[in-house]
């Protein structure tokens, strides 16, 4: 009697706890939806119709983006590289997105590549390579966030790209109106170059002005004024001697939606509307789940509103490319409903055409760089640059629960032997389309607690199980591990009574899809960051190896402090003139830059 008495209160305590714990997270959810309603108007989704947003939208702060490149003429087989700024309407680093997109596009507003980039401290960069395969011409790069789509004049950042692919024959000028030439520059520009240019801000010194081959240079940055501490880039690259002539036709950069786009606070936004198949009309309160699949999987859970929206925060890292989102209900109800997903992707106006003209002249500079070019290529196993593995994150239930490595049991032909035999701590009731799991909860022996008539979750590689044959059927042989957690948990909207986690040898089970409530969507992961190779030639094994480096140095981030900034690079096998150029933000929000240039000869 003693110890049933102990169990009770055990377990009277234990429910006290869960409701203590529901009721604080539910006041938490409370408090969290009042403060995003007060911002903007509803919590629903990536975007919203502007006619539902309760607020005056003029009255939501600004948010635009600075973009920067360390060439805007570039050849098939090199990098470009770009850093792009979050800031504010004051030039401040933006506190809003997490993230920021980079785009490549031609003058069709066809995409070369999208980069999704996660933001720190105010700014991001990447690099592209530019493939040959791409045609001469006049590209766009352009950069922005979520939120800043909603600017009708400054919705985005672009530079002019203007690609030159020595392998690809150019289309013939003659018939086209809008023209722009790339052309030897003239030597008076040299003469110009060669005259180092002051700042009364960021002053530049180097320990000589001209170098030999591959020699040492130290660089250092001073502040002329206590408030150029901000944000910065640097980069130093071989000046081209080209001139750039002509007007480019531009369209019309002005931009208009009739949705209201939030910004993604915490980390990437997936949303989209459930509607209903027979009349189209939104579904409110659906629960869907989303699975982002990988070693560290993501799962999430999200409840739709009124207008039948969700939105799912994502800010665990990942590297899939594929996600498979699901409607969380019973076989009848799910067949009723289908799942659209938002496209976040910003679609430019279609401008103008503007061809690309080279000047016979170039003929000899254009064959002297392609060689160097693919000579650094063919050499790139030992110029590699060294990427920065984005931290892993723990699955959300992180270590609890017990896990069943199988290969430590006797193995058992089906599922159900499995569960019966090893998994101790579950079970598997009833047969066919009536099977359901359910957990052994420790401190409930009688099953008679308010949870335990709830289902447990049951995760399959990560993959949300509603048809519970799919993991009956599945064969035992191919499962690696099986994790149960016995206690209630809350996820999102929902609570378990417990958690089932099977996890394959493969990792890579996938649910079968039917039509409209589950959908199989297709997701960039972040670019990873990376730390450029740059050679030391006090190494001996680098001596040997062919240095036709355009870009000497390139970093990204940089941070000015009272004391200045302080780096040392090596000189390549190309001669010429160089341009040391710095540019970015203050604290204040004042954008700077200061250029510097110096010179490369032969030994």
């Amino acid at each position: 009697i003693q110890n049933r008495a102990a169990r009770v209160q055990r377990l009277h305590l234990f429910f006290i706890e869960c409701k203590t714990r529901f009721l604080g997270r539910l006041i938490m959810v409370k408090n969290l939806n009042f403060i995003v309603f007060i911002f903007c108007g509803m919590m629903a989704t990536a975007q919203i119709p502007k006619n539902e947003v309760s607020q005056d939208i003029s009255v939501f702060p600004k948010e635009t983006v600075h973009l920067s490149v360390t060439s805007n003429i570039l050849l098939a087989g090199e990098l470009l590289q770009y850093k792009a700024y979050s800031l504010n309407a004051s030039n401040k680093k933006s506190d809003l997105s997490k993230l920021l997109y980079v785009s490549l596009r031609n003058a069709n507003d066809s995409v070369v590549f999208n980069h999704k980039l996660k933001v720190e401290n105010g700014s991001a960069s990447g690099d592209f390579f530019i493939p040959s395969n791409l045609n001469t011409g006049i590209y766009k790069l352009i950069a922005y966030t979520n939120f800043s789509k909603n600017n009708i004049n400054d919705a985005f950042a672009e530079k002019n790209i203007y690609v030159v692919n020595t392998f690809v024959k150019s289309k013939d000028a003659k018939d086209m109106v809008n023209t722009v030439e790339l052309k030897p520059a003239k030597e008076s520009v040299f003469n110009a170059l060669n005259k180092n240019v002051a700042t009364n801000t960021i002053k530049i010194q180097l320990d000589k002005d001209t170098y030999g081959l591959r020699e040492k240079v130290t660089l250092s940055l001073q502040n002329m004024d206590i408030k150029i501490e901000g944000n910065y880039s640097l980069s130093v690259r071989k000046v081209n001697p080209i001139e750039i002539s002509g007007q480019i036709a531009q369209a019309s950069t002005a931009y208009s939606s009739e949705q209201f786009y939030l910004p993604e606070l915490r980390g990437e936004i997936i949303s989209g509307v459930v509607l209903s198949k027979l009349d189209g009309t939104p579904a409110a309160n659906r629960e869907v789940a989303l699975t982002i699949p990988g070693e560290d999987y993501i799962f999430k859970i999200a409840k739709t509103n009124a207008a039948g929206r969700f939105f799912i925060s994502v800010d665990e890292p990942y590297n899939a490319e594929n996600s498979i989102i699901q409607l969380y209900a019973e076989e009848k109800e799910r067949n009723n409903y289908k799942l659209l997903i938002n496209n976040k992707e910003l679609a430019l106006k279609v401008g103008p055409s503007n061809n690309l003209k080279l000047q016979p002249e170039l003929k000899n500079w254009l064959q002297e760089r392609s060689v160097q070019l693919q000579v650094e290529n063919a050499y790139f196993d030992f110029k590699k640059d060294s990427v920065i593995k984005a931290k892993s994150s723990a699955p959300f239930y992180d270590s609890l629960g017990t896990v069943f490595l199988l290969d430590d049991y006797t193995r058992f032909p089906t599922v159900k032997e499995t569960f019966t035999e090893v998994v101790t701590l579950a079970a598997i009731r009833g047969t066919g389309t009536s099977t359901r799991f359910l957990v052994n909860n420790t401190y409930d022996p009688n099953r008679i607690a308010k949870f335990n008539n709830l289902d447990p979750l049951v995760l399959m590689d990560g993959m949300l199980i509603q048809d519970n044959t799919e993991l009956v059927n599945y064969n035992a042989r191919e499962i690696e591990s099986i994790r149960v957690i016995v206690q209630p948990y809350r996820l999102g909207s929902k609570i378990f009574s417990g958690i089932i986690a099977v996890e394959t040898k493969s990792g890579n089970f996938k649910p079968s899809l039917a039509v409209g409530s589950i959908e199989e969507m297709s997701i960039m992961p972040a670019l990873s960051q990376k730390q450029y190779f740059f050679p030391d030639y006090k190494a001996n094994n680098l001596k040997r190896i062919p240095d036709y480096r355009m870009q000497l140095l390139w970093q990204p981030t940089i941070n000015l402090a009272e004391d200045g900034f302080e780096t040392t690079f090596y000189t390549s096998d190309v001669t010429g003139i160089f341009e040391i150029f710095v540019d970015g933000f203050t604290i204040e929000g004042e954008y700077i830059k200061s250029q510097y240039y110096f010179e490369v000869n032969k030994n």
